[in-house]
């Protein structure tokens, strides 16, 4: 079923932050009181490479790189045309707020930490989520979040090409 095209939508950007040893960064979410990636709205005058650094970094206290960098061929300084990170998936996700309903299309990006930060550096920001942790494939997908989730997270964890990226070095932002 396609959205309602009465409602406003939002993007926001969120960061599947997995690491070398097949483990994935889930915060638990503070209004909904589910588990989920970190991530929020894209304010203004904000790219959504930018805002999932900032996202990540609010909630965790975590650096974090996308592993499909991206495309630099595309950029073009003397047009000034910069080319950003490509997302593991897009979502339309229906926010069912008393009062602002409303969607969020969701840029979703595989990440991984970044030279600045390792999975110790974790400090999840109370102001933003109950709690944060690196899970397993059992361990996440016996949480409690939301159906659709779980499907993404045990697509994530059955992806043989996002695990094997991480064994390239990190490469320059």
């Amino acid at each position: 079923m396609p959205p309602s095209p009465d409602l406003p939508k939002l993007f926001t950007a969120s960061g599947l932050v997995v690491t070398g040893d097949r483990k994935v960064l889930l915060v638990e979410h503070r209004k909904l009181g589910v588990w989920l990636y970190p991530g929020g709205h894209i304010d203004p005058n904000e790219t959504p490479d930018e805002a999932l650094h900032r996202e990540v970094l609010e909630e965790t206290g975590l650096h974090v790189v996308p592993l499909v960098a991206a495309m630099a061929e595309l950029g073009d300084a003397e047009t000034d045309v910069t080319a950003l990170a490509l997302p593991y998936a897009v979502l339309c996700e229906r926010i069912r707020s008393v009062g602002n309903p409303r969607y969020h299309l969701d840029l979703v990006y595989v990440c991984r930490l970044s030279g600045e930060s390792r999975q110790s550096d974790l400090k999840p920001n109370p102001g933003e989520v109950r709690g944060a942790g690196f899970f397993g494939a059992h361990e996440a997908l016996s949480l409690d979040t939301f159906p659709n989730f779980r499907k993404l997270l045990a697509r994530l964890f059955s992806d043989e090409e996002v695990w094997s990226m991480l064994a390239a070095p990190l490469t320059p932002a």
